[in-house]
């Protein structure tokens, strides 16, 4: 087995420490600045929880599988979520075994992270970053929620997610799409930071043959401390 699988398996596990162990007993390690950044990211951080006030943030696993089916349920929720989700399979057994691998992966293998917020009262949502693209220090970000949730939980997880990616991941900006009527999600949106790009016309083609727009918003993470939304960041996060 090599290095990678054995890696791979102890992650499913969740047997950080003993991933970074093999690691650094590999040859050579101390002069190889890939084995290094392989080791950082088995750091237990990159699978800690994100605790706020109000919401934590979990990185998305087997233990999902009644909340994810609840939400890819919904017809409301996935279509202003991810119209080109893909099915999920009936087999429970198949899907915790995907939601299972998705937690296990590496951000620079899968390009993608998956957290879920839970809410006191139970799961209440998702936060993703997607098409992480590492040269560019960029990825796609969204952000979908079941139900209307108190408006604060939302903002709170979108805060813990974004300062992830920029103080952990080294992210540098974020680009969000949104669907042309989805006009809630874009006015948020704009008061988080997101700045409007463009639309992309009919870049969607929808399950009855029809066409659909895409809203672009963009954020570049070093800007966001020297703004307003820094400081509402602040409130948000230190407020009971």
């Amino acid at each position: 087995m090599d290095l990678s699988e054995q890696l791979r398996q102890l992650r499913l596990r969740g047997a950080f420490e003993q991933a970074r162990d093999l690691i650094r007993s590999q040859p050579g390690f101390a002069d190889s600045p890939a084995l290094r950044r392989l080791s950082h990211e088995h750091e237990d951080f990159w699978w800690a929880p994100m605790v706020g006030k109000r919401v934590a943030l979990k990185r998305r696993g087997a233990d999902d599988i009644a909340f994810v089916r609840a939400c890819w349920s919904d017809a409301d929720f996935m279509r202003k979520f991810n119209r080109l989700a893909r099915p999920l399979p009936a087999d429970d057994a198949a899907l915790r075994g995907i939601l299972a691998r998705e937690r296990a992966g590496l951000f620079s293998e899968t390009k993608a992270l998956h957290w879920t917020i839970h809410a006191p009262s139970g799961p209440i949502g998702f936060v993703s970053a997607t098409d992480y693209a590492p040269g560019h220090r960029r990825c796609e970000f969204l952000i979908g929620l079941l139900g209307r949730p108190a408006s604060a939980a939302p903002v709170e997880a979108a805060h813990l997610a974004v300062d992830f990616l920029s103080q952990r991941a080294g992210v540098e900006r974020l680009t969000a799409y949104f669907y042309a009527e989805n006009e809630y999600a874009a006015r948020v949106a704009g008061k988080f930071g997101f700045v409007h790009e463009g639309v992309l016309r009919g870049y969607i083609r929808d399950a009855d043959g029809g066409r659909s727009d895409l809203v672009v918003a963009g954020m570049l993470l070093a800007d966001r401390a020297q703004t307003r939304v820094g400081k509402v960041r602040n409130r948000v996060l230190s407020s009971t």
